[in-house]
């Protein structure tokens, strides 16, 4: 009889294995991330999330070790690879196209997650390896950016500048918690936005989809003061 009982629990526990994938374990490593810190990613926990024994986790991976280390892989190909990948699905439309999308992207969260972002940077402040992926991170995600306001028509240094003010603003949105606002809301921003970071006029940006055609508000004035001398406005073609 007990030969039996353990031969059941032998298959059960088989069968959890066949089911799970390394896929599973990562993203409810993700989720413990998110909710508890690093600290928080424990094997047991994790196994208890899973409903699954701890040995199962062995099945998959080395050791705790090799599971972080996957976890960081996994955080830099889908938040920082969606910004390439948006970008390249984009390019053949011109600078304009690329931006909106990217502004898509960030606003919409589908292919990017500003809370596990978030979490990975409270993660770096404890250890040199992952403070070094961020780092790597921001770079590329800038670089994405420095790129398509060269292609808008924006010349360096202004196109870096803009590049890296477009990119603060975002991380410092998400730190200051203000993505949890109404999402209609953000929408409506979105002209707003456009109007200051890529200093065009909304009627140059009336073609954006999913945005209102009257934003909330009046349309501030075009320009604060005259613009300096010797220093031309950037071409930005209205239809690109």
């Amino acid at each position: 009889m007990a030969s039996e009982v353990r031969s059941r629990s032998s298959r059960k526990n088989g069968d959890s294995r066949q089911r799970l994938r390394p896929e599973d374990w990562l993203a409810a490593a993700q989720a413990e991330l998110i909710s508890g810190g690093v600290s928080a990613i424990t094997v047991g926990r994790l196994a208890r999330r899973l409903r699954v024994t701890r040995g199962s986790f062995y099945w998959h991976f080395k050791d705790h070790g090799d599971l972080l280390r996957e976890l960081l892989r996994v955080w830099e190909e889908s938040n920082t690879g969606s910004f390439e990948r948006t970008v390249a699905r984009t390019k053949a439309g011109g600078g304009i196209t690329e931006f909106l999308a990217i502004m898509d992207l960030l606003v919409s969260e589908k292919d990017y997650s500003p809370a596990f972002d978030l979490a990975m940077r409270d993660w770096a402040r404890t250890s040199p390896e992952v403070a070094k992926a961020v780092r790597r991170a921001d770079e590329r995600r800038m670089d994405v950016l420095h790129r398509i306001f060269l292609d808008i028509g924006f010349a360096d240094p202004e196109a870096l500048v803009r590049a890296r003010i477009t990119y603060f603003q975002q991380i410092g949105y998400y730190t200051l918690g203000l993505h949890h606002e109404d999402p209609e809301l953000r929408h409506q921003l979105v002209p707003y936005y456009l109007r200051a970071l890529l200093g065009s006029s909304l009627e140059k940006l009336v073609a954006i989809p999913d945005t209102p055609a009257s934003p909330p508000g009046p349309i501030p004035s075009k320009r604060v003061g005259p613009r300096p001398r010797n220093r031309p406005a950037p071409k930005i073609d209205p239809a690109s």
